[in-house]
């Protein structure tokens, strides 16, 4: 009984386990990283927070010109009250003296209510509209954020797939290699062939299962990489279910020829809209030359007793007040111009930038361009060539095996086989990024 009480503990514990590690392995196509990328990742979290902290910015901007309301109450308590010193010949003494007087109440309240608002203020309108803007330029920085964390997820994703492609070319050749030698092995034991094949298959199968580890191992940092990208948990596993082939993507026609698309580049929005900025700060500087007037409304109700609570006192007398106050700049010690010339200065330097990057743009581009097509032409001469290795090792293992070739030859058509194999996997590699590059420089 005891037996099978453990047995059947057991059991549960590996199926607990098994639904453990289906769980926490989860597949990826390379859009499904990217959007786990853009969703999760610290970096967008941060540009988030960015737009929010820029939102809150402008409401706490606004909220110089929205009318304000204040109230209070202001109580006061004279132990001693005031003393105040009148001339004694005002009640008829001598004129060189002076008589003490007390004046008040022992109790004070006073209730206050106070309307303010900004009447005119044109520096305040610029700047308002500046605040938005600068709403506006976080939000761009944000979408520079993604765009870049999308490139970055593309290439380690891409980085995955030629590793996981390697690794399955390399037991492929391991199992093949195998096969091979199992038969020389027979050949050996019926006396068809020398020792020396035998140990050279043997060699060359050591050296592939050494070459394997090291594959392993990149296989496991490439993952690593593309989960750190992603901001996925690291200690857990993932599956890409993209091939490198089904991302093996032509470019169009109108991608490789053709002007450079600069306004489809987030940076570009970015330095426009920063240029955009200075403008608006000039203006406000500008503007600030220009009187400012604001004004108020006051009323209170005040309450004078030496008894509080007495209610045959006199109660709450009445103030009323309206006014405004009017701010004319005169001189300012030329703060005002020295910030107008250096936000021209600005201005200037947006426009340099500006054009700065176009110029890079367009170099990017074109040598995206021209990259892609070399990467293109490589790819097709290295197709050739695997077909090319691949029937010369069909061949060559065809005349082993009817004893018309050598052992020697078999090695040295795997050896060209594997060489191939691994140009022809390095070609494709460079093929996909070379069209990611061309695909960033035009800003898709």
């Amino acid at each position: 009984m005891k037996k099978v009480f453990r047995l059947c503990t057991w059991g549960l514990a590996m199926l607990l386990t098994f639904q453990s590690v289906a769980q926490e392995t989860k597949t990826f196509t390379l859009e499904g990283a990217v959007d786990y990328a853009t969703t999760n990742h610290t970096s967008i979290q941060k540009a988030k927070y960015d737009v929010e902290h820029a939102r809150a910015q402008v409401r706490e901007y606004t909220a110089i010109g929205i009318p304000k309301v204040t109230a209070g109450v202001d109580y006061n308590y004279f132990i001693d009250l005031p003393v105040s010193l009148a001339p004694a010949s005002f009640f008829g003494g001598p004129p060189d003296e002076f008589i003490e007087l007390q004046f008040g109440t022992k109790n004070q309240l006073t209730l206050d209510v106070t309307l303010s608002a900004l009447a005119f203020d044109a520096s305040y309108f610029v700047g308002l509209k500046a605040s938005k803007g600068l709403m506006d330029l976080t939000r761009k920085q944000g979408n520079i954020t993604k765009y870049e964390l999308k490139y970055n997820v593309i290439n380690a994703y891409l980085t995955v797939l030629v590793a996981d492609e390697n690794r399955k070319i390399l037991v492929k050749n391991i199992e093949n290699l195998e096969k091979t030698l199992k038969e020389t092995q027979a050949f050996y034991d019926n006396g068809l062939v020398e020792q020396l094949d035998v140990d050279r298959l043997q060699l060359s199968l050591s050296n592939l299962g050494a070459e394997l580890e090291v594959v392993d191992r990149q296989v496991e940092l490439a993952h690593n990489v593309l989960k750190f990208q992603m901001n996925y948990p690291l200690e857990e596993e993932i599956e890409l279910s993209n091939t490198l082939e089904d991302l093996t993507i032509e470019a169009e026609d109108d991608e490789l020829e053709g002007d450079t698309p600069f306004s489809n580049r987030p940076e570009l929005a970015v330095l426009e809209q920063s240029k955009y900025l200075n403008g608006l700060n000039l203006k406000r500087y500008q503007m600030s030359y220009l009187p400012s007037l604001s004004a108020f409304l006051s009323h209170q109700q005040n309450l004078q007793r030496n008894d509080l609570f007495d209610g045959n006192s006199p109660g709450f007398f009445q103030t009323t007040i309206a006014g405004f106050s009017l701010n004319v700049p005169i001189f300012d010690g030329f703060d005002k111009a020295a910030k107008i010339q250096k936000t021209k200065i600005d201005i200037l330097q947006n426009e340099l930038q500006i054009k700065e990057f176009k110029n890079g743009v367009d170099l990017q581009v074109r040598n995206a361009r021209t990259d892609y097509k070399n990467a293109q032409e490589r790819l097709e001469l290295q197709k050739k060539n695997l077909e090319l290795a691949e029937r010369i090792m069909n061949t060559t293992k065809i005349k082993y095996n009817e004893g018309v070739g050598s052992s020697l030859e078999m090695v040295q058509a795997e050896r060209d086989l594997y060489s191939t194999q691994a140009n022809y996997m390095n070609a494709l590699y460079d093929f996909v990024v070379a069209k990611t590059n061309l695909d960033q420089a035009l800003g898709k």
